[in-house]
């Protein structure tokens, strides 16, 4: 009768600990904690953007850190030809401009070695704010007016790879003149 009366006891408290969410395994074996990659990557920007390491109004050092040219490589993604106007001498169109350069400031390939971090589990850190960067001088010399797309929140993102390649994507839509002869 006490074997009964203990086993009784023994289902009773089991079966309250699972209605009640515990569970006798994870009570003793805790599960091991997840990693927030997102705060490694907040940590790392912060690491790379300290004001005292980095200012982007310095433009980055040359091929082979040299005081040569910083090489931007540009691409642009038709997004629609909305207008063209032969009395005015003028067309509208929307574009994806995308640039990319190559900073050795912003390298964090060995912040991720020294953290711990595989490399393909941070590809590269996102930024919406272009600001913080340093920016090349990109312009439209036959632009007539031009605006940048920032419904809700700028349509536009810096991404920064591990070796410190830039990436600065922005949608654009312009006015541009055109001598129609």
């Amino acid at each position: 009768m006490l074997h009964l009366t203990l086993l009784l006891l023994s289902i009773l408290s089991i079966t309250e600990g699972l209605r009640t969410g515990g569970n006798i395994f994870t009570r003793r074996y805790k599960a091991p904690k997840e990693t927030n990659y997102r705060q490694i990557e907040k940590q790392i920007l912060d690491d790379v953007l300290d004001e005292k390491v980095y200012d982007p109004r310095i433009r980055p050092a040359g091929e082979n850190t040299t005081d040569g040219p910083s090489m931007v490589y540009v691409n642009v993604f038709v997004r629609s030809f909305s207008k063209i106007d032969d009395v005015k001498m003028e067309y509208s169109f929307q574009i994806t401009l995308r640039q990319q350069w190559n900073d050795k400031r912003l390298r964090f390939k060995e912040k991720l070695a020294e953290m711990g971090v595989e490399e393909d589990k941070i590809r590269y850190l996102t930024m919406t704010e272009a600001s913080k960067v340093w920016m090349p001088d990109t312009f439209f010399r036959n632009e007539k007016i031009g605006r940048f797309h920032s419904i809700l929140t700028p349509n536009l993102y810096v991404r920064v790879f591990p070796g410190g390649d830039v990436l600065y994507s922005i949608r654009v839509s312009l006015i541009c003149t055109c001598g129609m002869y």
